[in-house]
């Protein structure tokens, strides 16, 4: 169905431009006659015209705006060019008019309907729409980070037929299609995205991570830069995503035992872990990198050290080393373990 209205669309964007040109050839062809009857007729009478006076009478009694400084006298003047020029030009210029008008909410609908070509560059795009409450806090989330608020925002899903209002007052822009397909991904300019996040559907489970595995594997034979993290519901899958290269693996179902022991062990971890993740209110975790020069655990602590900040590991590659001792070396490429208000510059 989808495929029919993109074909249909080419269609009329076709018969559109053709119109267009023809309504411009006619309104400079209107506007060279008008031009050129005015002088014939009116220049004997008033040989202090110019051609730009012409011109511009042409255009004021096109357009009806009618300032009255410049007019036909002469009965041949204003039967044969006046009286069409009036006539025509209204219709023309109506019908331009239309023309625009209706190309405007074409492409709203269009681009409601997921149809258009994306031409953004650096965006984040985010595959399948599992819910609207689901994909309205990960699109909150991103907008309230310093390191992606600036980033544009482009949701790719096959089963939606048009964007939520509530995703278009936050200029979030849409693809229909099945994002594991070529064609569509480069719909959504891909190629010049800073990252893909895929969110695997639990109405799905057995079919979630087989499809969000394509995704990923299409996205890497595009382009390797793109940072992929995806969401995976079966803890065994994580060793296929990491195989075909994704960079982020996140699979909630694998912490909710150790979460749900924590929590009866320590009420409240939970809701601390909550506010750790989530750029909404409270402090946050965050990974900054911790510059070239080699220096001791604790003298970085001394950089971050302040009320909004504090500094409790390191990640090195994909080990964390959580309060190390104070001589632990920090090595150039580590990245800094932080829990601060907001993201250091």
């Amino acid at each position: 169905m989808v495929n029919i209205l993109f074909h249909f669309y080419r269609r009329i964007n076709k018969v559109f431009r053709a119109r267009v040109l023809q309504m411009i050839i006619l309104f400079v062809v209107l506007v060279c006659y008008s031009a050129s009857g005015y002088m014939y007729h009116e220049l004997p009478g008033n040989p202090d015209l110019t051609w730009i006076d012409a011109l511009w009478w042409a255009v004021v009694t096109m357009t009806t705006v009618g300032y009255g400084d410049l007019f036909p006298v002469t009965l041949w003047g204003r039967i044969l060019v006046g009286l069409p020029t009036m006539l025509l030009g209204v219709g023309v210029l109506g019908y331009m008019l239309s023309l625009v008008a209706t190309a405007m909410l074409e492409s709203k609908m269009m681009e409601a309907k997921g149809m258009k070509d994306i031409l953004y560059s650096n965006h984040i795009i985010v595959c399948n729409f599992v819910n609207l409450d689901k994909t309205l806090k990960l699109i909150t989330e991103l907008n309230r980070d310093l390191s992606t608020q600036e980033n544009a925002i482009v949701v790719i899903d096959e089963i939606i037929e048009e964007l939520p209002a509530e995703l278009l007052e936050h200029n979030v822009q849409f693809v229909q299609g099945d994002a594991s397909r070529k064609h569509v991904l480069m719909r959504a300019n891909v190629s010049e995205a800073q990252s893909v996040l895929i969110q695997a559907d639990p109405n799905r489970r057995v079919e979630s991570d087989n499809r969000n595995l394509k995704i990923v594997l299409t996205v890497e034979s595009i382009s390797r830069s793109i940072k992929t993290v995806v969401e995976c519901l079966d803890p065994e899958n994580q060793v296929y995503f990491k195989r075909a290269h994704c960079d982020a693996t996140v699979c909630i179902s694998s912490l909710a035992g150790q979460m749900m022991v924590q929590e009866l062990q320590d009420p409240g971890v939970s809701d601390i872990v909550a506010e750790l993740t989530s750029n909404t209110h409270g402090k946050q975790f965050y990974l900054v990198k911790t510059g070239g020069s080699k220096r001791s655990y604790e003298a970085l602590c001394l950089e971050y050290e302040s009320t909004e900040t504090k500094l409790i590991g390191i990640r090195r590659a994909d080990q964390n080393h959580i309060l190390p001792k104070a001589d632990f070396v920090v090595h150039n490429g580590d990245r800094a373990i932080i829990v601060a208000t907001h993201r250091p510059t």
